[in-house]
């Protein structure tokens, strides 16, 4: 999927948008993520975009290895095809976002649209993604007020429309 992430503050209480988040990005505090298995941790070293409009996010520490990087809107009336859970009936979760070859969907574009392994070696040695967790270490602005808030992450898929968020009730004290 490739792409990057942030992490973002909202206070809770107040409606959980996109604006309200934006209002509140954390800043990461260290320049590595760790990979915990659980056996091990592998320290990985993090790349964070330092100007232009995606300032502050930390890019995916693993290359985007998915044979169909890309997606399309399946047109009204047909399904996506896809076999992932959801996908289906009833709810065809993927229509909106169905995984497809780049070059099929796309013509013109390579036939390979995933990191080249050449370039981009897996740090991880392919190791299954289902195994291990991704930590990262954030900054709390000193001007935060304590109180409650909730933690958002997102993370923006990079050649792809998905965007994949998750969040967590916290407290500053």
């Amino acid at each position: 999927h490739g792409g990057g992430s942030r992490f973002r503050l909202c206070r809770r209480g107040e409606p959980l948008t996109e604006e309200c988040f934006q209002r509140t990005p954390l800043a990461f505090a260290s320049t590595t993520h760790r990979a915990l298995f659980a056996d091990r941790v592998v320290e990985l070293p993090a790349t964070q975009v330092d100007s232009g409009p995606a300032e502050g996010w930390m890019r995916m520490p693993l290359p985007d290895r998915d044979p169909h990087p890309c997606d399309y809107e399946v047109p009204p009336g047909e399904h996506c095809s896809a076999r992932c859970p959801g996908c289906g009936p009833p709810w065809y979760a993927a229509d909106s976002a169905c995984p497809a070859n780049c070059a099929k969907a796309f013509p013109g574009l390579p036939s390979v649209a995933s990191a080249d392994p050449r370039l981009f070696p897996d740090p991880l040695g392919g190791a299954d993604f289902h195994s291990f967790a991704i930590e990262d270490t954030l900054a709390v602005p000193s001007s935060l007020l304590p109180g409650e808030y909730v933690l958002g992450w997102r993370w923006d898929c990079e050649l792809t429309s998905q965007v994949w968020s998750s969040c967590a009730d916290i407290t500053v004290v």
